[in-house]
C-alpha cells in the first residue's frame, strides 16, 4: 500500500491509473451531475500536478496522466495540446 503501481511495478493501478485520484459522479444541488474525484480505495498515494501557475506549482490534485507528468485537468490539455509528452494523455 501506499505505492502507485502493482505488485509487479509496471503497470498503474487499474482504479486511479497511478494518480491516487478516482473519479466518480457527484449529484449538485439543481439535481445535475459533476465529475468529482475521491482517494483510491486501494490506498494509492494521491500525486499533485507538475504544471506551474503563475511562477508556483498548481497545488490541485493530479487527476490526468500525460507521459510520465500527471497534471490536473487544465494542465495536462495544455501540455498535450503544446506536444511536451512521451504519449497519450488521459483522464483517469
Amino acid at each position: 500500500m501506499g505505492g502507485n503501481r502493482n505488485f509487479e511495478g509496471d503497470n498503474p493501478c487499474r482504479e486511479c491509473d497511478g494518480t491516487g485520484w478516482v473519479p466518480y459522479r457527484s449529484e449538485t444541488v439543481d439535481g445535475g451531475f459533476e465529475v468529482a474525484y475521491r482517494l483510491c480505495p486501494q490506498g494509492h498515494a494521491p500525486r499533485y500536478c507538475m504544471g506551474y501557475s503563475g511562477g508556483h506549482l498548481c497545488p490541485r490534485p493530479a487527476t490526468v496522466r500525460c507521459g510520465l507528468g500527471y497534471y490536473c485537468e487544465e494542465h495536462g490539455a495544455v501540455t498535450h495540446d503544446g506536444r511536451e509528452v512521451d504519449g497519450p494523455c488521459g483522464a483517469v
